[in-house]
Parts: C-alpha cells; structure tokens; sequence
C-alpha cells in the first residue's frame, strides 16, 4: 500500500471550507444577525483561503493535473515563501482563522472545517510534506496535441488472424 499524502486531503478540505465559511457569512450578513461583522470576516477569511490553496501542490511521486487557472495563484505562492508553503504554518494559520468564525452560528460550521482543516496540515507537516508547484514540462505543451490513429476494424475487434497461405492450384 502507498502512503497517504495528507497534504492533497487538506488542501481539499480547506477548498471546501472556504466556501462554507464564505456561505456563512452571506448568511449573516444578509440575515443582519447580531455581531454580522463576523459574517463580513468569514467572507474575507474565505476569499483569502480560497486565494492560497486553489493552486494544487505537487505529489510525491509529480503526477498530478494542475487546475483550471491556477498559474497566476501559484506564482503568489510561490512568492509567499515559507508563510505559504510551510505547513505548520497554515496550520497555525487556520487555526487562528478557527476562532472568529465560532462566534456566531452561520459561521459555526465553517470555523469546525477550519479546525479539521488544521488538524490536516499539522499531521502534513508531522509526516515532513512541503507544498512545492505543479510544474509543466514546456516541451510537452510545444509538441501539441497526440494524434491517436482511428481503429481499422469494425466492432467487436478481435486481432486479425493469419490466413494459411493456399498454393491450391
């Protein structure tokens, strides 16, 4: 059995979190709940997550599909140094972002999925994994798409079989 990366797992989870915390504070912002500045938090907090771990790290064995428009995010992270690529970093970093959330209900939810999130990344850094960027090889974007040949039988395709050659003449 191969080992768990626990980095992919909280880099899932904290996507997740982003936008319940962000759903949260909608919610108490709209509804006017009593102290809605913490919904107005929640939704930053969560933009800014969403911002840091959109760009998906590399696995240890560098197989792994980049995202959707994630070029420019992992430059950011790039350029964060230790504060973004560390892990005990992000998980100091949310649990801190834990804290807040917990204040008022819409939030509620998003602040445990903050501290699950945490306890994630601390066993990622525990393990020794660091987030490192997805990089793309250039020469196989500059070859262009691989050009895969149309079958040459109809369906059901068994292997064409050898025909005994006849000299019946």
């Amino acid at each position: 059995m191969g080992k768990i990366e626990w980095a992919m797992w909280a880099n899932e989870q904290a996507l997740a979190t982003s936008a319940v915390v962000v759903l949260g504070g909608i919610i108490a912002v709209a509804g006017q709940f009593k102290n809605w500045q913490f919904g107005v938090y929640g939704i930053v907090v969560g933009i800014l997550v969403f911002i840091l771990e959109y760009p998906r790290g590399e696995r240890k064995n560098g197989k792994c599909l980049e995202r959707k428009f994630q070029r420019p995010l992992t430059k950011f992270v790039q350029c964060g140094g230790l504060l973004t690529r560390n892990y005990f970093v992000r998980f100091v970093l949310y649990l801190i972002f834990t804290v807040p959330c917990c204040f008022i209900l819409p939030t509620l939810l998003g602040g445990m999925c903050f501290f699950i999130t945490s306890a994630i990344y601390f066993t990622a850094a525990i393990k020794g994994e660091e987030w490192k960027p997805v990089l793309e090889d250039v020469t196989e974007r500059k070859q262009g798409p691989t050009v895969i040949e149309p079958p040459r039988h109809p369906p059901p395709r068994h292997p064409p079989r050898q025909q005994p050659n006849d000299s019946r003449v």
